[in-house]
């Protein structure tokens, strides 16, 4: 619980108002934070103190949490913070920016095909999270004009994307066919394809869902084709190196680019190889254990029914992010090093500057969602859907909820009986009327009822909802 709320804390540092990004260049000595953030405000940033600006990349996870703890208030701030990418958004090629208007990046024109993925990724969140068509329907042309950027960066004969602006998160190398710019490909287009196919009733937005997904499975296709590295069981970074990456693996596993169940287990657990006592030390920045990555793996491993070792992961590097003196206790490091100190990226841009580390990035708090959708297991997954899919993690109790737009979502379960025997697993789930849903089991169950009957393959939201299995393993 204390990753769950050091996410929330976190994020509410990284909500600001608009006029309060860093000025450029910064004022020596001394500094100045009177910087114009987006359009508007309340916005989300993507640190407390640095580089407090918008980065899509960092709200592919921090908009989510944002939305879970702060619900109307933080689907606001996310909703400027992609307003703002909106309005930066190439109007000739479809491509968003890197990073928002206060920032050195910004102004030197810089481009990243990882973050334009992000930003895409970003959307289909808000999208579904608001559920307001409304707003979707006044932005439908911005979102596909971004999806036709990604069309044509795969039109070749390998269905894979060339990475020709490899700015990232901070890793080293990239470019090629990317396993990280793929995998982030691959769930826009499958997630924004889902979107236009349950969204839109015209004959456009039908025929624009099926080509996208179309793209998505020959990207699949290839992605297993030419990237996969049987052997190790993991993907390489790209055709031309042996390299594997913790970005471009975690990624695979948490959006499912895996072909199978097995090929899923497999790569969950070759991803170990790379922990230390605190976390995992990624292949792609040396030294550096990264919570926005670690973050990902972590829903990886939920994603490939593993959550036993999905939560060793957390307390592993979010205790450390918690317990270290070297820490605030309350909100969470954007980076550390190896050896768990704050130096972060000194020989990859920050100069051995430790001070320079944000100590609150909304980036790494995947803990806060991954305990929220993944162990409590009540998720949104789509417009006006969702699932109801815990994974206990040898834990026997949980309680979550949040608020959306269109209704509130709740949910409260306990497993009694022996670990070693057959368990009774008692729930009771609140969802909104108008949606509806999917109900999952911790484990194989001889006996599940709803409401004391036989389970349907889809349940309609609305009221409460009791779901008791018995035989339990």
């Amino acid at each position: 619980m204390r990753a769950w709320y050091a996410g929330a804390s976190t994020i509410q540092t990284n909500i600001a108002p608009q006029d309060t990004g860093r000025f450029l260049p910064q004022v020596k000595p001394g500094w100045a934070y009177n910087a114009s953030l987006g359009v508007a405000a309340p916005i989300l940033l993507d640190g407390a103190k640095r580089d407090r600006a918008v980065w899509p990349g960092d709200m592919g996870l921090s908009g989510i949490t944002a939305f879970l703890v702060f619900g109307e208030y933080g689907l606001t701030a996310f909703g400027n913070a992609i307003e703002t990418l909106f309005y930066y958004q190439n109007t000739t090629t479809g491509r968003f920016p890197f990073a928002g208007p206060d920032t050195a990046s910004f102004r030197s024109g810089s481009t990243s095909d990882t973050y334009h993925a992000w930003s895409l990724i970003s959307i289909y969140e808000y999208a579904i999270y608001t559920g307001n068509e409304t707003w979707l329907s006044e932005r439908w042309e911005n979102i596909t004009r971004g999806v036709d950027f990604v069309l044509a960066a795969l039109d070749n004969t390998v269905s894979l994307h060339n990475q020709t602006a490899p700015n990232d998160w901070g890793r080293q190398g990239g470019g090629e066919y990317n396993s990280a710019l793929n995998a982030l490909d691959y769930h826009a287009l499958v997630s924004l394809s889902s979107l236009a196919s349950a969204w839109s009733d015209t004959i456009s937005g039908r025929t624009r869902a099926q080509t996208w997904a179309l793209a998505a499975a020959r990207l699949k296709s290839s992605y297993n084709s030419h990237l996969w590295d049987a052997p190790a069981n993991l993907y390489h970074d790209n055709t031309t190196t042996s390299l594997h990456p913790q970005d471009g693996n975690a990624l695979a596993l948490a959006f499912n680019l895996t072909t199978s169940t097995a090929q899923a287990s497999v790569l969950s657990t070759a991803l170990i190889q790379n922990w230390n006592a605190i976390g995992p030390v990624t292949p792609e920045l040396p030294d550096t254990i990264s919570p926005f990555i670690s973050g990902i793996e972590v829903l990886g491993h939920f994603a490939a029914g593993q959550p036993v070792r999905a939560l060793d992961l957390v307390r592993r590097t979010w205790g450390y992010l918690l317990d270290s003196p070297l820490m605030t206790g309350s909100t969470l490091a954007e980076g550390i090093t190896a050896n768990g100190s704050l130096y972060y990226r000194s020989t990859a841009g920050y100069n051995y500057d430790a001070s320079y580390t944000s100590l609150s990035h909304g980036w790494s708090s995947g803990p806060t969602i991954a305990l929220s959708f993944k162990v409590a297991g009540l998720e949104i997954i789509g417009w006006r859907e969702w699932v109801f899919k815990p994974q206990t993690g040898g834990l026997r109790s949980a309680k979550a909820g949040f608020r959306a737009p269109f209704g509130e979502f709740r949910v409260q379960w306990v497993v009694r009986g022996k670990e070693d025997g057959d368990m009774i697993f008692e729930a009771t789930i609140v969802t909104p009327e108008g949606t509806r849903g999917r109900l999952g089991m911790p484990g194989e169950c001889e006996n599940v009822l709803v409401d004391g009957k036989a389970v349907a393959a889809t349940v309609e939201g609305g009221g409460i909802r009791v779901v008791k299995a018995t035989g339990c393993r």
